[in-house]
């Protein structure tokens, strides 16, 4: 186990989408604008028209496999968050649509429905992932 300290907040950045945005994408190009290096996403709400996340497929098997998932209709964003390091987003999403719920790892091609906000709170200490033996991504402080 590791405690990272992400240190304090800087700012906080509120991004809003527009129908036809592929939500990732637009939290990429916000963080590239606004150069947020570390951060939190605390929260995401909105709809959307068309998601796309991936599982981890359980199971023993190593290393692990992703399964994508795509579904398209009226889609309700019910939670948005994960962590900015170094630049990167690593967001999970949960979603429902006729009364069942389901999530995952957020990827491209989330296309908002009607409207889309997103909270970003700026970090100023510095974090990063490093690669740890099954080649997945753990977090560190970036001089720790």
């Amino acid at each position: 186990m590791r405690v990272v300290r992400g240190g304090d907040i800087v700012e906080t950045v509120v991004v809003a989408l527009d129908p036809g945005e592929d939500l990732l994408k637009v939290i990429e190009d916000a963080i590239e604008r606004e150069k947020i290096s570390d951060g939190v996403v605390i929260s995401g709400i909105g709809s959307l028209a068309k998601i796309h996340y991936h599982i981890v497929d359980p199971g023993t098997e190593k290393p692990w496999k992703d399964t994508f998932i795509e579904k398209e209709g009226t889609i309700e964003v019910m939670a948005l968050q994960g962590l900015i390091a170094d630049g990167e987003a690593h967001l999970h999403i949960t979603a429902s649509q006729n009364d069942a719920a389901y999530g995952g790892h957020l990827e491209h091609g989330s296309i908002i429905l009607t409207l889309g906000e997103v909270v970003i709170l700026r970090l100023d200490q510095p974090m990063e992932r490093r690669m740890n033996a099954m080649g997945y991504g753990q977090l560190y402080s970036k001089e720790g």
